[in-house]
């Protein structure tokens, strides 16, 4: 606290991993701070959430040098880094909430892999190790949310379009491919271009629309118009230069983003013990590439400069899935959840089935009052056989002070949502002050 003017709260984390596959990048510790501001409640209110610290994934020597995270960089490979998650100022009367200012959303209803969640774009430079919050990026925005009785309006507006983040071709976390092969190559340095934005015009920006009915169902109707945040990469030419002392490689590709259009529906309810969600989301015209092995690489690289093949298509897609949270004894709860992609216009070049479900479920368990959380975490895609099993303990020493360990694997082929990350499999340490 800072008296009566101030609320401050905060935490520091420090991690490290240990690969558990010889071929895998590796990384360094990362020590991470955050502090959140807030005035007291009133009809103003101002709220800040600045994290900031040393991100030990980066691959060395670093290429980025600035300090602060940018809004029109999909690599940003720096640290030391600071990032504004939130930053806002707010008035709020008893049924009204205008906000304007750097925000972070939360529509729909599923955990870990959410269909209407679309205004915030995520950061992949871990995959989906962190928790859904802390893998989106804040966005320039102005938000309104009113409530009628049992019905409420959320409206958005996001002026400056944002990017998703991506790791580096040589750093760990972005997956196999065959660039990533090329990036292990004695002098070898992969630079990946960064991609065109979307002007800043009025055109560009995107919108979303939120209502809401609360009762013994609560349901939602969503509408989101702007740029799908699901990456997609678009194809231009492979280029190997060499140079005295190391070979630049372009990889022939950049990110590419596209505007479509998604209407969803969500509900909860509660039935006995359970509780129940559900979600589903109808876009229009989404992108996708095809197979990998149809861009255009040679099987033998060279030096010079190689057009590749077009790789995108799109489809109209249908998204929707179920999730329940059940509690088995006091201290134990376990999430199960199912979704599933329906790709319309499915072609044969592309690498997703026409059909591509996942599965998940957690099992969390308190132990001596407590002072131990557990969870056991596995997900699964039954379509190309690929999957990820995580599991964490955590000791409470204090209400300030904690620590935990975390064991993750990964199977499946190399163009999977989890196969491609078959080499990340580790163990990673973690010490928390929060105050």
């Amino acid at each position: 606290m800072a008296g009566d003017f101030l609320a401050l709260s905060g935490r520091l984390d420090l991690r490290g991993g240990l690969a558990l596959d010889s071929d895998s990048e590796k990384e360094y510790p990362s020590f991470t701070g955050r502090l959140k501001i807030d005035t007291p409640p009133s009809r103003w209110y101002f709220h800040a959430w600045l994290e900031g610290g040393w991100d030990g994934k980066v691959a060395h020597p670093i290429r980025d040098h600035a300090l602060l995270k940018t809004w029109d960089g999909v690599y940003q490979s720096n640290t030391p880094w600071l990032e504004f998650k939130e930053l806002y100022l707010a008035y709020s009367s008893d049924d009204f909430e205008l906000r304007a200012g750097v925000q972070r959303f939360a529509w729909g209803r599923l955990d870990e892999y959410p269909i209407n969640d679309l205004l915030n774009p995520w950061d992949y430079s871990r995959f989906i190790l962190p928790s859904l919050e802390d893998r989106k990026i804040g966005v320039p925005s102005l938000s309104a949310n009113l409530n009628k009785g049992n019905w409420s309006f959320d409206m958005v507006w996001v002026p400056v379009f944002v990017p998703y983040r991506l790791p580096q071709p040589n750093e760990r976390w972005f997956g196999k491919s065959g660039i990533s092969a090329l990036a292990r190559l004695p002098g070898a340095e992969v630079v990946p271009k960064e991609p065109d934005l979307p002007p800043h015009t009025l055109e560009n920006s995107e919108f979303g629309l939120r209502v809401r009915h609360s009762g013994d169902m609560d349901w939602a109707l969503n509408l989101f118009h702007g740029y799908d945040p699901r990456p997609v990469l678009k194809t231009t030419a492979l280029s190997i230069l060499p140079l005295p002392g190391k070979t630049v490689i372009d990889p022939g590709f950049i990110p590419d983003f596209h505007k479509t259009t998604v209407i969803g529906l969500d509900m909860a309810t509660i039935v006995g013990d359970w509780s129940l969600r559900a979600e589903a989301a109808w876009s229009f015209n989404r992108y996708f590439t095809i197979r990998q092995e149809l861009w255009g690489y040679p099987s033998i690289p060279s030096p010079g400069v190689l057009p590749l093949n077009p790789n995108e298509i799109k489809s109209d897609t249908l998204d929707y899935g179920v999730g329940a949270d059940y509690r088995v004894i006091e201290d134990c709860i376990l999430t199960v959840q199912a979704q599933q992609t329906v790709v319309i216009n499915r072609p044969d070049t592309l690498y997703e089935r026409r059909f591509e479900t996942l599965l998940w479920a957690n099992l969390k368990l308190f132990w001596l009052n407590q002072k131990i959380e557990t969870n056991i975490n596995l997900a699964y895609n039954p379509e190309h056989g690929d999957g990820m099993a995580r599991a964490n303990a955590w000791y409470v020493f204090t209400d300030s002070w904690k620590a935990g360990v975390t064991v993750v694997s990964f199977t499946g082929p190399a163009q999977s949502i989890f196969g491609r990350y078959a080499n990340n499999s580790q163990l990673e340490a973690e010490l928390v002050y929060a105050w």
